[in-house]
């Protein structure tokens, strides 16, 4: 979302620069010589002459700019994606200094520990705000020796984030699946 927002930030300011040069220009132009210079707004103005604020195309173009600022404002009132995770400073012996793993680094280490679980082939893990997701495939084809596994790959999970000492730890979701052929 950070980049979506530098970008529109971005087209807006040039917007806004452009158009108050152009009404810089056109000012200018219209107190020298009394025409247009670029844009023809006569036509513009005549036609705001004619319409009120109560006329259909007034009302519906005002509806659309209200939704686009509301889906705007949603938008931005969105929580953001936690990169970090706080490590409690005293548990690491680190008093009055802010520690904290990333969540790349926080996956790793979680990943570490589920592939060195008997029977586990390897793991894909998905580190989010409150959950901690593990995708592991068994050695085994078996479907029964996969589930078998779950205890023990969500304990060592549970081990690792207790290890890693953080201020919030997430839930663990485990899931197994068999080897395929």
């Amino acid at each position: 979302m950070r980049l979506i927002n530098r970008v529109l930030a971005a087209l807006l300011s040039l917007a806004l620069i452009a158009v108050s040069l152009l009404l810089i220009i056109e000012v200018i132009v219209d107190r020298a010589s009394h025409r247009t210079a670029v844009v023809n707004w006569h036509t513009a103005y005549h036609w705001a002459q004619r319409n009120t604020w109560i006329a259909g195309s007034i009302r519906v173009t005002s509806g659309i700019l209200i939704l686009i600022g509301l889906v705007l404002l949603i938008a931005e009132l969105k929580r953001a994606r936690v990169s970090r995770f706080a490590a409690d400073p005293a548990g690491a012996g680190a008093d009055g200094i802010e520690t904290a793993y990333t969540r790349r680094g926080l996956a790793a280490a979680i990943r570490s520990a589920v592939t060195a679980v008997d029977g586990v082939r390897s793991a894909a893990v998905k580190v989010k705000r409150r959950k901690v997701k593990i995708a592991a495939i068994a050695s085994a084809q078996d479907r029964a020796a996969a589930r078998s596994l779950r205890d023990p790959i969500a304990e060592a999970a549970r081990e690792r984030l207790t290890a890693l000492k953080l201020r919030r730890s997430p839930s663990v979701l485990v899931r197994v699946a068999p080897r395929s052929r």
